[in-house]
């Protein structure tokens, strides 16, 4: 047999590779021996637990998605704290307003005068100037009960947003542990049809190499017919 007709040998011999299965071999006899028992009623165990304990996600209530304050509240404590001012501060200047009288007079300043004018109108603006100030304590009493009832309410909302959550990654995590038999089913077949996939693309690139020997070889014997023609 010539040269040329040597380097054809067999197409088919491109599909024989010897491929090292030993990996993988090792890896699934290992997956085979791995023992999942325990895991596994652990994993029936917390899924049960689970099972049961999700019942109760209907007790637990809508999750807190905004809050609202009532601005009648808010008025009630504007009103109620401007009133306990007056309360302390008109007594006290009605009784100013009468011992400053009797002073007068008793100094002989009539209620006509100038002097007395002045005198009484100086009690009454500092009267006026405390009564303003119970108001603007007041609303200032009333904005900060309401930013307190409103951060009240966004705290309630939040600490009960969390624990929902919380309840429920719970659940979530008794869900996912170790390696069940599905688990390690599922890694065999990954680890075997991995090998495969490998072993027909090494299949496939020894094959390439066969046909382009193949080629070389039917292009020499091309040339080797044409010397011995010509």
């Amino acid at each position: 047999m010539s040269k040329g007709l040597k380097i054809f040998g067999k197409i088919s011999d491109g599909m024989q590779v010897n491929y090292n299965r030993q990996p993988t071999n090792d890896y699934v006899n290992f997956l085979n021996e791995y023992q999942t028992e325990d895991v596994d009623q652990t994993i029936a165990n917390l899924n049960d637990w689970a099972k049961q304990a999700s019942t109760k996600l209907g007790n637990m209530g809508s999750y807190t998605f905004d809050v609202k304050t009532s601005d009648d509240e808010k008025q009630k404590i504007e009103n109620a704290t401007y009133d306990n001012y007056l309360n302390k501060i008109l007594p006290v200047y009605e009784s100013s307003i009468d011992d400053l009288q009797t002073r007068l007079l008793n100094q002989g300043i009539g209620v006509d005068s100038s002097a007395y004018r002045k005198a009484m109108g100086s009690l009454l603006n500092a009267q006026n100037a405390a009564i303003n100030e119970a108001a603007f304590n007041a609303m200032k009493a009333g904005r900060e009960a309401y930013n307190d009832d409103l951060n009240n309410q966004i705290a309630m909302g939040t600490f009960s947003n969390n624990a929902q959550q919380a309840y429920i990654n719970q659940l979530l995590s008794a869900m996912a542990n170790s390696k069940s038999a599905y688990d390690v089913e599922t890694d065999k077949y990954t680890a075997l049809n991995d090998l495969a996939k490998n072993m027909a693309d090494a299949q496939n690139q020894s094959l390439k190499h066969k046909l382009n020997a193949v080629k070389i070889g039917a292009d020499s014997m091309t040339k080797l017919l044409k010397n011995k023609i010509f």
